[in-house]
């Protein structure tokens, strides 16, 4: 699990991380990420999930958090939990 880029939307004003989840379990699962995303000072300005349903042992998904708070500070965005149950 990884974030592999974060950024705020130059005309929604909405933060998004891009996600890279890999099913490391010998089971088809189901992911849910909780990410955060923060200021410089690590204020947390807004939350977001992402999911992905039946994931295959061994493979990787390619997913989006949006926000939806407008924000327009520079942020960082940081994963704060994710859930994994079997499909």
């Amino acid at each position: 699990m990884k974030i592999t880029a974060c950024e705020v939307d130059s005309a929604t004003k909405w933060p998004s991380a891009e996600l890279l989840v890999t099913n490391r379990s010998s089971k088809a699962s189901n992911y849910i990420v909780q990410v955060e995303f923060v200021d410089a000072s690590h204020r947390r300005l807004s939350e977001a999930y992402a999911t992905t349903n039946g994931l295959a042992p061994g493979r990787q998904s390619r997913l989006t958090a949006q926000g939806l708070d407008q924000i327009t500070a520079e942020i960082t965005s940081r994963i704060t939990d994710v859930s994994r149950f079997a499909s």
